[in-house]
């Protein structure tokens, strides 16, 4: 962990099979300026899951944990 981390993303490959590192942290960035954690682990949960939809007939587990860094 460095100084400059802001936050932690814990998720099952349900979330990193269709996410890369490098989106999942565009998609939190909006949601850590506003202090809200909920909407960012709702949002990567609804990307996850649309293209789990769009790529199989299966959807792997998905779960996401979320940890906004107050370093």
């Amino acid at each position: 962990m460095e100084k400059e981390d802001k936050f932690v993303i814990l998720a099952s490959d349900g979330i990193w099979e269709f996410i890369s590192n490098t989106e999942a942290v565009e998609v939190v960035v909006p949601y850590w300026q506003k202090n809200d954690l909920t909407g960012a682990v709702n949002h990567l949960i609804r990307i996850s899951e649309q293209r789990w939809r769009e790529e199989d007939e299966v959807i792997d587990d998905i779960t996401c944990i979320l940890i906004f860094l107050n370093i």
